[in-house]
């Protein structure tokens, strides 16, 4: 009987080191997966970076060929409510004059929610 339980524990003994030698191969080639996940990965966000500085890099430019354009087209876009629409109608319609332009105060409520905005001072024409 002890002769026989050898065998078995033998065996049993071989199934466990046959088990852990798979598991071995298994998680060699997951880390091996891994890393070259991680290279792929670290890749991309190179990539992304890169194309986060380009768009910005335009938007920077778009920014400085809009102010060229307003300027050559004498053209500039305000936002402003339907009420600051009627006077400024107003003031086209009886031919008034933009005389000056003066910056809205500094630290407003406004400014600091990233709106700048100005006073648009008119005179009527002669």
């Amino acid at each position: 009987m002890k002769t026989q339980r050898i065998p078995t524990i033998e065996r049993i003994l071989h199934r466990i080191e046959d088990r852990v030698e798979e598991w071995r191969r298994e998680d060699a080639a997951l880390k091996a997966a891994a890393e070259a996940n991680r290279d792929s990965l670290w890749e991309e966000a190179r990539e992304r970076e890169r194309l986060l500085r380009e768009t910005i890099n335009e938007e920077e430019s778009a920014r400085d060929s809009l102010e060229e354009i307003t300027r050559q087209q004498r053209v500039v876009f305000v936002a402003h409510s339907e009420e600051v629409a009627r006077t400024l109608e107003e003031f086209a319609a009886d031919r008034d004059c933009l005389v000056r332009v003066v910056p809205g105060r500094r630290g407003s409520h406004a400014r600091e929610a990233g709106i700048k905005g100005s006073w648009l001072v008119f005179e009527p024409q002669d």
